[in-house]
C-alpha cells in the first residue's frame, strides 16, 4: 500500500458528508425551481409571443440533474458504508452494519447473514429472532438460502410462492412473510463459499437485474469485511474491485459533461444571448478555464484569476451585468482579439459551493434586443446555483475516487 501521510480522509470523509446532507435538501428544491424558470419564461414569453417552435421547454435538463444527484447520493452511500465497515474493529458490529446497509442500498425490508459452520458445513443465521437467539440452521441445498450456497449463484426470487426451492422455515424469519428476495453467496478470497447474503422485500416493485449487479458487489465488500481485520478509524478504508469499479462507474457515468453542455445551450436561448460559457475556478494554478465555450471555433480559455470580469466576479462574488463591454476597464480585450469575437453586452453570475466560496463563473454574452434586465440576472443566478452544486459534487466524488485508487486501499 502506497501511504501518503498527508492525507486526512476522516477531514475528507467530513466534508463529503456535509456536501451530501446539502445534496439531500438541494434534491426538493430542484423541482421547485423549474417550476419558476418554467414560470418566468412563460411570463416572458406572453409579453414577447413567439411560435411554438421557438419554445424552450427547461425541465428535462432539470430532471437530468436530479438523476444525476441521485447517483451521487448513492456513490456516498457507498463511500460511507465502505468507511463505517473499515473503520468498526466489533466483528459483531460490523455483521448487523452488513444487515443494516445492504437492506438500505436496495431499498428493501430486512436482511439476513447465513455463515457455513466449517465443521459441520451446515448453515447458522446470524440474524437473532424475535426472542434474540440465533437458532436457525439447516444443511447446505436446503431452502432459497441453501440452493445459493450450494449453486454459488445470486437468486433473484420476485415471487416466493411460485418457487419450489422456497422453505419458509429457513428464508424468512419467524413471524414475518418473505414475498420476494435476493440471496447471493459470500466469498472468501479463494474464492470459496463461506456464508450467504439474503434481503428481503422490496419496497417498491421488486429486485431489478441493476439490484442484483449492485448487491453482487457490495456482497464482495461485506466478504471482505467479515473475513479481514478492520483497519480502524483514521487508516485508509478497504474496499473491494467490484465495489470500486462500480462507484467509478457511476463517477464516470454520471453525464456532466453532456448535461453542462445541454445547460449552457439552454441558458443562452432562454437568456436570449449569442453564446455563453462556463469557468471553472483552478485555485492551485491561480487560473479560471472555460469548462464549456459556446462559439465556432472557440477552444478552451484560460487566464489568471483576478483578470477579466469573470475574474472580477471570481474575487467579489457578485453578479456583474455590463451594458458595454468595451467601456469597462474590467474587460480582458485579449479574448475578443483571439477568438475575432465583439463583445457588447455581458451578464455575469458566479458559481459557488456550500460555504459561498466561488468555484467558477456563468457567463453570457451580447443579449440579441436590449440589454439584459434585473430579471435575466435573478435566472441567471438560478442556473448557477444549479450547475455550482453539479460541478462541486462531481469534484468531490473523483477527487476521493483518485485517493482511493492512489492509496491502493483495495484487494485484487
Amino acid at each position: 500500500m502506497n501511504k501518503n501521510n498527508n492525507f486526512d480522509f476522516k477531514a475528507w470523509y467530513n466534508q463529503i458528508f456535509l456536501e451530501k446532507q446539502r445534496l439531500e435538501l438541494e434534491l426538493g428544491r430542484i423541482s421547485k425551481l423549474t417550476d419558476i424558470l418554467n414560470s418566468f419564461i412563460s411570463e416572458q414569453g406572453n409579453a414577447n409571443p413567439q411560435p411554438e417552435s421557438d419554445s424552450i421547454p427547461i425541465s428535462g435538463e432539470f430532471e437530468q440533474l436530479n438523476t444525476i444527484n441521485k447517483k451521487i447520493q448513492l456513490l456516498y452511500f457507498l463511500l460511507d458504508t465502505v468507511r463505517a465497515l473499515s473503520a468498526e474493529l466489533d466483528s459483531d458490529r460490523r455483521l448487523g452494519m452488513i444487515i443494516e446497509k445492504s437492506a438500505q442500498l436496495l431499498n428493501a425490508d430486512r436482511s439476513m447473514i447465513f455463515l457455513v459452520d466449517p465443521t459441520t458445513k451446515e448453515l447458522h443465521a446470524q440474524t437473532p429472532d424475535s426472542q434474540g437467539n440465533k437458532t436457525t440452521k439447516f444443511s447446505r441445498g436446503l431452502g432459497i438460502v441453501g440452493t445459493a450456497a450450494a449453486s454459488g449463484r445470486t437468486l433473484n426470487i420476485s415471487d416466493t410462492s411460485k418457487d419450489p426451492n422456497f422453505k419458509p422455515e429457513i428464508d424468512e424469519k419467524p413471524a414475518y412473510h418473505a414475498n420476494n428476495l435476493i440471496v447471493t453467496p459470500l466469498r472468501d478470497s479463494t474464492g470459496s463459499i463461506f456464508g450467504v447474503l439474503e434481503v428481503l422485500n422490496k419496497n417498491e416493485g421488486r429486485f431489478t437485474p441493476d439490484d442484483e449487479y449492485l448487491f453482487q458487489a457490495f456482497a464482495t465488500q461485506a466478504s471482505m469485511s467479515i473475513k479481514n481485520n478492520a483497519p480502524g478509524v483514521g487508516a485508509p478504508p478497504l474496499v473491494s474491485n467490484p465495489l470500486l469499479l462500480i462507484m467509478k462507474a457511476l463517477s464516470t457515468g454520471l453525464g456532466i459533461d453532456n448535461l453542462l453542455q445541454a445547460l449552457m445551450k439552454k441558458t443562452t436561448q432562454v437568456m436570449n444571448a449569442d453564446r455563453s460559457t462556463l469557468f471553472i475556478v483552478d485555485y492551485d494554478r491561480q487560473e479560471i478555464w472555460s469548462k464549456v465555450a459556446e462559439g465556432a471555433g472557440v477552444s478552451e480559455i484560460r487566464f489568471p484569476l483576478g483578470i477579466g470580469i469573470a475574474g472580477h466576479v471570481v474575487n467579489t462574488g457578485e453578479t456583474v451585468n455590463i451594458i458595454d463591454a468595451y467601456q469597462d476597464s474590467r474587460f480582458n480585450q485579449e479574448i475578443d482579439a483571439r477568438t475575432g469575437y465583439h463583445t457588447q453586452t455581458v451578464l455575469c453570475a458566479p458559481l459557488k459551493d456550500e460555504s459561498g466560496r466561488v468555484i467558477g463563473v456563468l457567463q453570457v454574452l451580447n443579449k440579441k434586443e436590449g440589454l439584459f434586465t434585473i430579471h435575466d440576472e435573478i435566472l441567471l443566478g438560478a442556473f448557477a446555483g444549479q450547475v455550482s452544486k453539479v460541478v462541486k459534487s462531481s469534484q468531490l466524488v473523483l477527487n476521493l475516487l483518485a485517493i482511493l485508487e492512489s492509496e491502493r486501499a483495495f484487494t485484487k
